[in-house]
């Protein structure tokens, strides 16, 4: 089968035969150690692949995460929780890094640091957002981990113009509150289409 590390983007080619056929299989990255998770293999299994095209990467139906976070240890925590709900989860190096990747990808979950880039780059990545075209913005849910506001805290979230905040204290309880919040965003924003569907504006 073959795979792609969404760390570092190293292509592997994996035997099926060293994967298992009723759960998933867990392997280590030969080069940035991080964990590839490889769905069960079998025959009703549309990942599976016997053929060695290796242009057709398994997560090609993921959606695209992106993480701004300047501590490494906070980084490498959330990377691994927002992999784990199934997000090709990518980690930026500063501020550039991350806006030149939105000019090329388009994330729908965005995790920013409140402290990122010494604050300048929360900064300039939220003035990023309020421009963007918002037929675009809708499809991004933009959280910020703040250690100024509670989570939930729907009034700092309107004035930080983000889709909702969580508190530094409360990362551990990231993956149930993130679900709740992206169900939230795709409930939202399916009525809304739906609204404009049927206006004849969209």
């Amino acid at each position: 089968m073959n795979v792609i590390c969404q760390q570092c983007k190293t292509k592997l080619n994996i035997p099926e035969h060293k994967l298992l056929q009723d759960k998933e299989s867990v392997f280590k990255c030969p080069k940035c150690k991080e964990k590839i998770t490889v769905p069960p293999v079998n025959k009703s299994n549309p990942l599976a692949s016997s053929t060695n095209d290796i242009s057709k990467p398994f997560f090609d139906d993921r959606e695209n995460a992106m993480i701004c976070i300047e501590d490494p240890v906070m980084k490498k925590k959330v990377f691994s929780m927002i992999a784990q709900m199934g997000f090709n989860a990518e980690t930026v190096i500063d501020v550039k890094d991350a806006l030149e990747r939105m000019e090329y990808h388009v994330y729908h979950l965005v995790i920013l640091d409140g402290d990122f880039d010494e604050k300048k780059g929360t900064q300039r990545i939220l003035s990023r957002m309020n421009t963007i075209d918002m037929s675009l913005r809708r499809q991004i849910c933009l959280v910020l981990i703040s250690n100024r506001y509670n989570s939930n805290d729907n009034m700092a979230a309107l004035h930080a113009s983000v889709n909702n905040i969580i508190h530094m204290d409360d990362i551990s309880h990231l993956d149930s509150f993130l679900s709740q919040i992206l169900t939230d965003h795709k409930n939202f924003y399916t009525v809304y289409n739906e609204s404009l569907k049927q206006t004849g504006k969209a």
